[in-house]
């Protein structure tokens, strides 16, 4: 009998493993008949290798290897540019037909930039709430006081055309009417029965606007908006339906001047703004405590609306401001 194991023998083919034999394979531990296996077709495959026919068939499954691995990444290359194209236009998509989905910073972008070009709007001015006793504040002088206290801005109507360029018109509590207004060039203000006076200071009449003098003036919104975002936390909080928006502003600190709150209703789209509520407005210059502005009117104006001209009969006296 030869020296070998049964099962090299057997593997080697030299023998059949007989009934005693199997009864021996239960001590034989499948572990090591494992490896008995390995290790016997290793040996033979040596045996019995051709050096030369070993390197041809190396070399056609190296070149196999590179054919598909060439073909592979053509084929991934391919894969990732169709998907990167399909998820732009995807995206080019969603963006021309659901112009709704933007974020805070996008829409009061979209604001300013709406604001700042020269298109005609007309606002009603409702005030909202008074404050409960309306007395003049220390730091208001006595002049300016009788003015603004005199006034009903219920009511009142402003017009805007871009930057700089607005007229705003509001009764006074004995029935005559006060009319401010800025051309882009210069700043004007009278009563209907009083002088015209004018100044080459553009914000030199806007004491009367509710949110002016709380650095958050209606009449330059493109400015007032761009600094609204740093002072303000800005949330987009609904939609209504395909066409607005809400942004609501929160105050960041006392140490910041404008209203407390301010609620913006506004054209997704465009970013044209149809209602604006100022919540909270200091008490510090006297005025009422909230205020909303409406849109009634995109109607386009004459070119020379904004001028006091456009106001007045022409005979009014001019009083024009020294410059300082």
């Amino acid at each position: 009998m030869n020296d070998q194991h049964p099962l090299s023998d057997w593997l080697d083919g030299d023998e059949v493993l007989s009934r005693g034999d199997e009864d021996l394979s239960p001590a034989v531990d499948r572990r090591h008949l494992a490896d008995e296996l390995v290790i016997h077709g290793l040996l033979s495959d040596a045996a019995q290798r051709n050096d030369i026919e070993d390197e041809q068939r190396i070399t056609r499954l190296l070149g196999a290897l590179d054919e598909a691995g060439a073909s592979s990444r053509k084929s991934r290359l391919a894969i990732v540019s169709s998907l990167a194209a399909l998820a732009a236009c995807v995206l080019i998509a969603v963006a021309l037909l659901r112009p709704t989905t933007v974020s805070a910073a996008v829409a009061l972008e979209r604001m300013i930039e709406s604001v700042s070009q020269s298109v005609d709007r007309a606002y009603r001015l409702n005030v909202r709430e008074e404050y409960a006793n309306r007395r003049r504040p220390a730091n208001l002088p006595e002049e300016r006081w009788r003015v603004e206290a005199s006034e009903d801005l219920d009511g009142a109507h402003l017009y805007v055309g871009g930057v700089n360029r607005y007229v705003f018109v509001r009764k006074l509590l004995d029935g005559r009417t006060r009319v401010t207004g800025c051309d882009g060039n210069e700043s004007w203000a009278f009563r209907e029965d009083g002088p015209v006076h004018v100044s080459q200071d553009m914000t030199r009449f806007r004491g009367g606007l509710p949110g002016q003098r709380q650095s958050l003036g209606f009449t330059d919104l493109y400015s007032q908006l761009t600094a609204f975002r740093h002072g303000y936390e800005i949330e987009l909080t609904s939609e209504r339906g395909e066409q607005f928006g809400t942004l609501v502003g929160q105050r960041k600190s006392s140490d910041v001047r404008g209203p407390k709150r301010v609620e913006i209703l506004f054209d997704l789209a465009s970013g044209t703004i149809h209602r604006m509520v100022l919540n909270g407005l200091p008490r510090g210059h006297g005025g009422p405590k909230s205020v909303e502005f409406v849109l009634v009117s995109e109607e386009k104006v004459d070119v020379d609306f904004y001028s006091h001209k456009s106001h007045h009969d022409g005979k009014r006296r001019i009083k024009r401001e020294v410059s300082r």
